[in-house]
């Protein structure tokens, strides 16, 4: 595929869905990072910022068919991270960065105690209540302990 309509692909379908559904779309793009992480490690770092920046913009800041996005990534610390902020991401200029210490939607990456329990007693499963806290239990975002399987 070439890069032209690789960088084009998301803004495409985001005017195929709007056209057929009539609205916006929402993208949810889980591991953005990880070809940047591949590519720090293999050496071809600056053809796929390149590819990136153009697919972010096209997609993320320029697409009149975006209602709201959700990044999702994982390479917190590693230098292609501190790289890509300065290079992928400097044509957003309206992003909200939300980390595992942000207050914002801190109970919102997994279930809460309280969502996790209503559940069990919802289905007559009250007895499992410790083991379900044992297997899924211990993520902290911003100040929510006892967040379950993010």
């Amino acid at each position: 595929m070439d890069n032209y309509s690789a960088i084009s692909s998301l803004g495409t379908l985001s005017e195929f869905l709007y056209r057929y559904y009539g609205r916006k779309v929402i993208i949810l793009l889980d591991e953005y990072d990880t070809p940047l992480q591949e590519a720090w490690g293999y050496c071809y770092w600056q053809e796929i910022v390149e590819l990136i920046r153009g697919l972010f913009n096209s997609t993320f800041k320029t697409n009149p068919y975006l209602e709201r996005a959700v990044m999702i990534g994982n390479t917190s610390g590693h230098i292609a991270s501190c790289e890509a902020k300065e290079s992928v991401f400097s044509d957003l200029n309206h992003l909200t960065v939300v980390t595992s210490t942000s207050e914002i939607y801190g109970d919102c990456f997994g279930f809460t105690e309280e969502e996790v329990f209503s559940a069990l007693d919802e289905y007559g499963m009250q007895d499992k209540r410790t083991d379900v806290k044992r297997w899924y239990d211990g993520f902290t975002f911003g100040k929510h302990m006892d967040i379950n399987n993010p």
